[in-house]
């Protein structure tokens, strides 16, 4: 899109008139920018995978051609990125207050709208969007855009529905954000749903993994498997209550007892919405489980009892 044309879109969407601008449409276009770009964060090929304000002034300088002074990077992150954060359109990944590695990017649910260039098919999404954004703004946003459902990709043409709400929300987040972050073509073995009997199983890899095939309580809410790398990942989903404390670390051990005899690697995760909800946590936090936090996506904490402090 053009600077122009997103400035269209936002308003269409109810975004506040006064962070309508072109530096707020140089940012979301920072952020849907995919050309393999140097100088970036570790790991970050690309301007959306995650981008600093340094990455966004470099870009309107690059490639729109603005003479943008590096002094300007305040006015950058108040006056567009901060509004965009508050609407739900932009998530910050933040490990502390003045991590000078903190980076942005766009939503998921927003990045399609942004970046198709079909016009017929971005106006059936504005409309789509419209009804359901209006006056809303941050996580009132995050419930509205899913509506009755929360429509999860478990495969390449595969598309699985959960019942709407912020833990299965923040599922979707673990198998298309996480998964694709920390795992080699991850597979989507389970997915729960905070409705009963309403969740996602893949059978045949369930028997493979020799996984136990049971809709009982003591499923996780999620399971994902890398096949080239024998690795199986048990995810607890925390946004209200239910982190892998010590009692539940044990029964995912027993759960997960079959597929470690066949020799697969398996991990165990807490997935948070913020890092202000993992405070309410951390004191049930089992040892020998990790921690991501879908807000600081890139990132994840490992609580391990070390023999020595030797490296």
């Amino acid at each position: 899109m053009t600077i122009e044309e997103i400035k269209a879109v936002i308003g269409k969407l109810g975004f506040p008139k006064r962070y309508i601008t072109e530096q707020t449409a140089i940012c979301i276009m920072a952020l849907t920018d995919r050309n393999r770009r140097e100088g970036l964060l570790s790991g970050h090929k690309n301007l959306s995978e995650g981008a600093r304000i340094h990455d966004i002034l470099n870009f309107a300088r690059d490639v729109i051609g603005k003479k943008v002074a590096e002094n300007t990077r305040e006015a950058y992150r108040k006056t567009s990125l901060a509004p965009l954060m508050n609407y739900g359109i932009v998530v910050r990944h933040q490990l502390s207050t003045n991590d000078p590695n903190t980076y942005y990017r766009l939503h998921p649910v927003f990045i399609r709208l942004f970046s198709e260039e079909n016009i017929e098919e971005r106006n059936r999404l504005i409309k789509q969007l419209q009804r359901q954004l209006t006056k809303l703004t941050g996580r009132k946003v995050r419930r509205a855009i899913q509506g009755k459902e929360i429509s999860v990709q478990i495969g390449d043409k595969q598309i699985f529905s959960l019942s709407s709400g912020e833990h299965n929300l923040l599922e979707k987040s673990v198998v298309a954000i996480f998964g694709q972050a920390f795992l080699d073509k991850p597979q989507t073995v389970y997915l729960g749903d905070a409705a009963p009997r309403k969740g996602y199983q893949n059978r045949t890899l369930m028997r493979r993994l020799n996984l136990p095939i049971d809709t009982a309580a003591s499923l996780p809410d999620v399971i994902l498997f890398s096949e080239p790398e024998s690795y199986l990942v048990i995810v607890e989903v925390a946004t209200s209550s239910g982190p892998i404390n010590s009692i539940r670390l044990e029964q995912l051990h027993k759960f997960t007892k079959g597929p470690r005899k066949l020799g697969f690697k398996v991990s165990y995760v807490s997935a948070f919405p913020s890092r202000a909800v993992f405070r309410r946590f951390v004191e049930e936090i089992a040892w020998g489980s990790s921690v991501w936090i879908e807000n600081e996506s890139n990132n994840i904490v490992h609580f391990q009892r070390l023999r020595s402090i030797k490296p």
